[in-house]
């Protein structure tokens, strides 16, 4: 990539970035999530409903039951749901969860809702498109791009992947696998950083660095690498990302592993102030 192509391209990234978190059924859209507890789970507007629906919902609309690992979703009677692109109108329907790779997205008017695992644990997460945190979403606030940021790193890849517990931003424990370590410089100290390595290739990187907190988002950042090219790689720290739980309450975002928290202030990505 050449100098005057490099800081258009991360102009793009970060237009798509905002792009993306606001489309109909982006980050900003979500507007739930409700941890199945075993048998039958109400769904609705109601108060009384474990799966809350926003008033624009029927008061009783149905319900998800949680029955030996497996989730059913029964419309109530009269009520209009769709599953993917069929109306539900007979008995209950299995539903497939997210981790297993395929995803049934169930709707009541433009309220969308599939079942995740996380942790071992069954849920119901909720989309509304027309939730206020989308609607009033001010923009991403960014660091100018600086190249000094836009590093080279040497890949160390483990002879065998590395297995961590780490707490994600709901609590629980989820486990993660790191691939290879990242070694690179920044004003002449040298860091690494854990990364998983995707199918293309490059890495995923979860990090925190010293701006977490005071201009970026205490938790920590992400930020995808480039695809390395022999045993090196690059690093666009300009292109560091929040996660989602920076935007909303229902996300549930990987935290850092230990190792991927820096002592270093990497002022350059998406802020949070």
């Amino acid at each position: 990539m050449n100098n005057r192509s490099w800081p258009a391209s991360v102009l793009q990234f970060r237009a798509n970035r905002e792009a993306s978190l606001r489309r109909e059924y982006g980050w900003l859209s979500l507007a739930g999530l409700f941890w199945l507890a075993e048998g039958e789970n109400a769904l609705g507007s109601a108060v009384d409903c474990p799966v809350r629906l926003s008033s624009r919902a029927p008061a009783h609309a149905g319900a998800f039951t949680l029955r030996g690992g497996q989730v059913t979703v029964t419309p109530a009677a009269g009520i209009r749901m769709t599953l993917n692109d069929a109306v539900l109108t007979g008995p209950s329907q299995i539903l497939k969860v997210d981790s297993s790779g395929e995803t049934d997205f169930i709707f009541i008017h433009d309220l969308r809702m599939r079942v995740i695992e996380r942790a071992g644990k069954l849920g119901i997460r909720l989309w509304d498109p027309q939730s206020p945190v989308r609607r009033d979403f001010p923009g991403c606030i960014w660091y100018p791009p600086d190249a000094s940021y836009r590093v080279a790193a040497r890949v160390e890849p483990y002879a065998e992947p590395r297995h961590f517990t780490v707490e994600d931003s709901t609590g629980n424990l989820r486990p993660v696998t790191m691939h290879a370590a990242l070694a690179f410089k920044l004003d002449g100290a040298e860091y690494r950083l854990d990364a998983e390595r995707k199918d293309d290739g490059a890495f995923d990187i979860v990090f925190k660095d010293a701006t977490a907190g005071r201009t970026t988002y205490g938790a920590g950042r992400f930020v995808d690498s480039e695809v390395p090219v022999g045993d090196q790689v690059v690093i666009d720290f300009n292109v560091a990302y929040n996660p989602p739980c920076a935007f909303t309450e229902f996300a549930t975002c990987p935290l850092p592993v230990p190792q991927n928290i820096l002592p270093v202030a990497i002022e350059a990505g998406e802020k949070y102030v």
